[in-house]
């Protein structure tokens, strides 16, 4: 996959995960952030070449000056032990904004761990790793059906909650399980009923205004905010991930 945008590149060279060859734009040279960019690649050994048509590389999209190549950035769904503690699902997002922005939020809440099905999702696009700023190569993600997922979580011992907007029960006074896993919808359908019925709790964000809804990022940081100020275990995570950086 090619993809594209500076912050995303500075993350990527520092991931896991580096790409496999970078492309900068002919003319930029005198470029601060390029330059630094060259360097950083330079540093970790990273290919890369000058090119006089990078909007045809990026499909017309805004690259800022600078596209890579990566190799896969996910993976089947692990034994469940593997995961850790905390997991998120994603039921749905289709808008590559939204899966983006929603990635970012986990990251830098320090949920780590993503689960999402390719066929009702935006999926890992260009997009997704622009807007995810760079975040996207700080996590895991893994592709897998989602309601067989949730059935082998439920087998480890995870608490399965879901996000509604109609429910009884809230995110700021539900108890935070041990093994947790969160599922959040797309903005129009919400969490699918099946599920919805699979679900332990269904859970939601109290609202006091007169608008009552929340685009998903909002909404899911809205809700890892909170499970992160109740839960000591988003500071472990984050150490292990740089560790395993």
């Amino acid at each position: 996959m090619i993809f594209y945008g500076i912050n995303p590149m500075f993350e990527a060279i520092r991931s896991k995960t580096p790409p496999e060859r970078l492309y900068f734009a002919t003319g930029k040279e005198d470029n601060r952030r390029l330059t630094s960019l060259v360097r950083l690649a330079e540093q970790h050994g990273i290919p890369f070449e000058w090119r006089d048509r990078l909007d045809d590389l990026a499909d017309g999209g805004n690259h800022q000056g600078v596209c890579a190549r990566v190799g896969a950035m996910e993976e089947p769904l692990p034994d469940p032990p593997e995961l850790g503690p905390r997991v998120i699902i994603f039921d749905g997002i289709m808008d590559p904004h939204n899966f983006g922005a929603a990635l970012r939020v986990c990251e830098v809440f320090g949920f780590n761990r993503i689960i999402y099905h390719k066929g009702n999702s935006s999926g890992i696009t260009p997009a997704v790793i622009k807007v995810s700023a760079g975040a996207i190569f700080h996590v895991h993600i893994y592709h897998a059906n989602l309601n067989q997922a949730v059935r082998r979580l439920k087998d480890e011992g995870y608490a399965i909650y879901a996000m509604h907007a109609r429910t009884e029960s809230d995110i700021y006074t539900c108890e935070v399980p041990e093994k947790l896993c969160l599922v959040i919808g797309a903005e129009d359908k919400g969490v699918r009923h099946l599920i919805q019925r699979q679900a332990d709790q269904l859970v939601h964000i109290p609202m006091r205004g007169r608008v009552d809804s929340l685009n998903v990022s909002c909404a899911l940081s809205a809700a890892l905010c909170e499970l992160s100020r109740r839960s000591p275990w988003p500071e472990k995570v984050a150490t292990t991930a740089a560790a395993e950086e």
